[in-house]
């Protein structure tokens, strides 16, 4: 991580790179290193202080998700009318309700907190994204998106090994308290730092693009594009899920399970990182499909060898860097096949069926696991092939010409 930052800041005092660029990468990481462990403990918290059934913890979660998802489609239109930054603003005000609720034993309470978690994650991930789509130049846009995918992921990595230790020696409200002190960091680089992009002719008028956005996201190759979001999330769900646990009840070692979650961590950032360069300078048809074509087979191993530690750790990995590296890819296709004054409603429409898809993935997996452990897998099969589908039907098409001229 440290490297690909000072490669990005390299390139931005050339201006290869926009400033922009490099401000929202570290902004978003340092948003993860606060507050992001928040979501993977709260389980445990619930559990281990409250003494609540784990269903509880899956209702606080399933909430923020959906909630997260419906919020995503209205900050599109938000980030298109007033701009990003008020936008990325109030997300990290929302995202500081996550620290909260390991403040608290009400039940209604917490429940609240994670209705507002929903709504500072959709408005969050929607106005940096669409942000970064915006400010990164035609050239760099598969680059860009694989350093902000990974500048999140190593600050979440980061915050929950800072947490682990502040909870075992202090607690979960010293934890609490710490992540919202450190949450004022972002904040106040973006204000200082973050540069505007520029607003679209007819900024201002939210009701206007409210009205647009049917006629925006019922374009073919817009719902085309959240199929290829929807599935392959949903494909991520049932890993996400699946994979760990089966790898735990295969060796009975946590240690085992989180090794293999930074085998493909690791593995994921150098193809991110590659695939992203080569997708700017060649075209993003290709590794689409092959990636996609990495789901397929990344599912259908691990049904047939569900029972056999190596081929979960080879076929998880393989499902690891194929989910993401499709991240990078998808985003990039975003930027090409839409215009300036749209982006934010088109990003917003994709966060939705990503929450919606990760949401359909985890309780498929949840519930068919214990059945046979071959079913959800089977299915995350059947959801990359699908994908792979709206892929083809994507790209025999190349995008509008005034919105490649517009998004590279």
């Amino acid at each position: 991580m440290r490297a690909a930052m000072k490669r990005l800041a390299r390139a931005a005092r050339r201006r290869d790179v926009p400033t922009g660029v490099v401000v929202i990468v570290a902004v978003l990481f340092l948003n993860n290193f606060a507050a992001a462990a928040s979501r993977p403990l709260l389980p445990v918290y619930v559990e281990r202080e409250l003494a609540f059934a784990p269903a509880f913890s899956a209702t606080l979660l399933a909430l923020e998700t959906a909630v997260g998802g419906v919020i995503s489609l209205f900050a599109g239109a938000l980030a298109d009318d007033i701009g990003h930054k008020p936008v990325l603003l109030l997300g990290f005000l929302g995202f500081m309700a996550g620290l909260l609720q390991f403040t608290t034993a009400v039940p209604w309470l917490l429940v609240t907190l994670a209705l507002l978690l929903g709504v500072g994650h959709g408005l969050r991930s929607t106005a940096g994204q669409s942000y970064l789509l915006s400010a990164a130049r035609p050239g760099s846009v598969g680059v860009a998106t694989a350093a902000f995918f990974l500048g999140g992921t190593i600050g979440s990595a980061l915050g929950a090994a800072l947490a682990g230790g502040i909870i075992e020696a202090h607690g979960f409200a010293t934890f609490a308290l710490v992540g919202l002190t450190l949450s004022v960091a972002p904040i106040g680089l973006a204000l200082w730092k973050l540069p505007p992009v520029a607003m679209h002719a007819g900024a201002g008028r939210s009701l206007g693009s409210l009205r647009g956005f049917w006629a925006i996201v019922t374009r073919r190759e817009i719902l085309l594009l959240g199929g290829l979001r929807f599935f392959p999330t949903a494909f991520w769900g049932v890993f996400t899920l699946a994979l760990p646990l089966l790898i735990f009840r295969a060796t009975d070692s946590v240690l085992a399970a989180a090794l293999y979650s930074t085998v493909g961590l690791i593995l994921s950032t150098v193809s991110q990182f590659t695939v992203g360069r080569w997708s700017d300078r060649h075209g993003r048809r290709l590794p689409t499909y092959l990636f996609l074509l990495g789901l397929v087979a990344a599912a259908g191993l691990a049904a047939v060898g569900h029972g056999s530690t190596p081929v979960l750790f080879v076929a998880g990995s393989l499902g690891t860097v194929s989910g993401w590296t499709m991240s990078v890819l998808v985003l990039g296709a975003v930027r090409e096949r839409t215009s300036d004054a749209e982006r934010g409603r088109v990003v917003g429409f994709i966060h939705a069926l990503w929450s919606f898809g990760f949401l359909t993935g985890t309780i498929a997996a949840g519930l068919l696991l214990d059945v046979n452990p071959a079913l959800p897998l089977g299915l995350a099969a059947v959801f990359s092939a699908v994908a792979l589908g709206f892929a083809v039907a994507l790209y025999q098409r190349a995008p509008a010409a005034h919105h490649a001229a517009a998004g590279g």
